[in-house]
């Protein structure tokens, strides 16, 4: 399993990329806070 975090200041692309990404059939999450990345991450 891979963990890719895309971040970047507003206007950079990001929503770009996560829909690039999703056409790839990766699963993408926005905004979602730090503490909950452990849970996530371990879900799958």
């Amino acid at each position: 399993m891979e963990l890719l975090f895309i971040s970047g200041m507003s206007g950079a692309g990001k929503s770009v990329a996560m829909d690039i990404l999703e056409d790839l059939n990766y699963y993408c999450v926005d905004n979602m806070p730090l503490k909950l990345i452990p849970t996530f991450f371990f879900f799958f």
